[in-house]
């Protein structure tokens, strides 16, 4: 038996390797990670070179591999049962950062709409020069009412999530120039901006890239009260100034129950292309 000096005893190794000495017994306890030596007193005694084995089976809790899975690769070691669990977490880990990637992508997206929100100038005529954009579109062809629209909206969504979409963007909907009256509007598409690094396999195949370009958009803070009055506003300013407008208006959400109190107080923005 090597001399006692060149191991450590189970406080020395715990604070080593960062944790509680029961944290060592209880491991010992259920035959995942004993001591290399047991003195006659009943002292516990760990080597040096158990310190990585400890730090790879505590990289094995942290990416939550069940002790019995860790158990039962400690009494049946080999390289190849090592080399399956680590294949195993290697796949595991690329699809957690995956999930992370497009949540960090929803982050930032969501972060840029609430900043649009703050600093919107609500009820002025203001220009845009905005970027290509992926969407998802679904058609509507119904009327206008309210019962109708709420069913092809949940439509809408509900294939969203059957592309995989996780979009910061709240659903807009497209408003034909002219169907737009004093007295209401119709939609004729709802449709999902999708950020290119959030696209899945399956919603790449849907999307496809809204040109951007100059576009003459207005704000409203009374939700959706105001839309028709505000297209009307962006139709009579265009006149007025010789501005050719695209055949339809956006009609997006800018702030919703995530950050003000109530429908009626949703910012909705209403935007059209200009020639």
């Amino acid at each position: 038996m090597k001399q006692k000096k060149d191991y450590f005893t189970t406080g020395e190794f715990a604070r080593i390797c960062g944790v509680r000495k029961q944290t060592l017994f209880y491991y010992d306890s259920i035959g995942i990670f004993s001591p290399e030596i047991v003195g006659d007193n009943g002292y516990r005694y760990y080597s040096y070179t158990q310190v990585e084995t400890f730090a790879v089976l505590t990289m094995f809790k942290e990416l939550r591999v069940p002790l019995k899975d860790i158990k039962n690769l400690m009494e049946n070691r080999s390289p190849e049962a090592l080399i399956k669990m680590l294949e195993e977490k290697d796949a595991e880990i690329d699809k957690k950062i995956e999930r992370l990637r497009v949540a960090k992508t929803y982050v930032h997206d969501k972060i840029a709409v609430t900043r649009e929100g703050m600093n919107a100038p609500v009820g002025e005529i203001v220009f845009e020069d905005l970027p290509d954009e992926y969407m998802v579109t679904t058609d509507y062809a119904g009327i206008d009412d309210d019962k109708a629209v709420e069913k092809a909206v949940s439509e809408h969504f509900n294939f969203c999530q059957s592309l995989g979409i996780q979009s910061a963007y709240a659903m807009g909907g497209i408003i034909p120039r002219d169907s737009v009256t004093e007295d209401g509007y119709r939609y004729s598409q709802f449709y999902t901006i999708v950020s290119p690094e959030a696209l899945t396999p399956q919603s790449s195949k849907e999307a496809f890239i809204d040109s951007g370009g100059r576009y003459i958009a207005m704000y409203d803070d009374h939700g959706y009260e105001n839309v028709s009055k505000m297209c009307l506003k962006i139709i009579d300013y265009a006149k007025e100034h010789g501005l050719a407008l695209d055949d339809c208006f956006y009609e997006d959400v800018i702030l919703d129950d995530l950050s003000v109190n109530g429908y009626y107080k949703y910012l909705v923005k209403v935007s059209a292309r200009v020639h």
